[in-house]
């Protein structure tokens, strides 16, 4: 059997990138009893905000950003992969910022990253509007690498709901997919848990889908409810709306037994 172990961790983010680097590194420390092979981390894992002025202004450049440099440290010491869900970063020479996923390997390098190529731009109701393409540039490229030689796809939040990006990563062998994320609270409620299904059932692939939770800056509220999905569309743990840390061992035979079943990858 060739298995993973997998820890997820929903927290409520703070303000500012320093507050949160010091929640990550107590959760990361927690998580080492359970030996994890990866540790994951939501969206906006270092700054949540509606209020422009305040995100340009605590928004860091990727070798200023307190997190990326502290998970880098903490993954070569103790051996783990991590990704960092997302991070909210300033480019040189750029007006607007990106928000880019990282997996750092077990060397403490950046082995791959990927920017979010789906922006929010929604208007849920009156008082929630989003303009993510106001702020950030998004990203053209997939994302696609291997830890422990399992195949892995990266994606962000709203590209939950665009079908083809998490077709294309299974279509080039991902049996994982990483769906790090800070779903609304309405929607979320209507529509989570079910489109993290639908993903992992199309694709017959695990779905990792790590949400942020809680209440932010500007009073900016975040679902919760982080699961993990196996590609018959089963949950194979969940947790709720507060903080938590979900460990989880995957047998990657599922995903063979699954497409066996069902070949529809092969006939795509």
């Amino acid at each position: 059997m060739k298995s993973l172990k997998i820890s997820q961790i929903q927290f409520q983010a703070q303000s500012t990138p320093q507050e949160n680097c010091h929640q990550l590194f107590n959760y990361y420390k927690k998580t080492l009893k359970f030996k994890p092979d990866i540790i994951c981390t939501p969206e906006c894992s270092n700054l949540i905000t509606d209020d422009k002025n305040h995100l340009f202004k605590f928004a860091n450049f990727d070798k200023d950003c307190p997190i990326l440099n502290m998970s880098k440290l903490f993954a070569k010491e103790n051996k783990v992969f991590i990704n960092i869900g997302s991070l909210l970063l300033k480019q040189k020479n750029k007006k607007k910022l990106v928000n880019r996923s990282f997996l750092i390997n077990t060397y403490g390098k950046i082995q791959k990253y990927y920017d979010k190529i789906h922006m929010f731009d929604v208007s849920l109701n009156d008082k929630e509007v989003y303009n993510e393409s106001n702020f950030f540039h998004s990203g053209k490229k997939i994302a696609f690498t291997k830890i422990k030689n399992i195949p892995l796809g990266l994606t962000i939040c709203y590209d939950l709901r665009f079908p083809n990006l998490f077709r294309k990563l299974a279509k080039k062998g991902a049996h994982v997919i990483l769906v790090p994320s800070a779903f609304t609270v309405p929607t979320g409620r209507d529509h989570w848990e079910t489109l993290v299904k639908a993903r992992a059932i199309e694709n017959s692939s695990f779905i990792i889908a790590t949400n942020m939770c809680g209440h932010h800056h500007t009073n900016r509220k975040t679902y919760g409810h982080s699961l993990l999905i196996n590609p018959w569309g089963k949950i194979i743990n969940k947790t709720f709306k507060n903080p938590n840390i979900l460990n989880t061992k995957i047998n990657l035979d599922e995903v063979q037994i699954a497409r066996k079943k069902i070949p529809s990858l092969k006939y795509d």
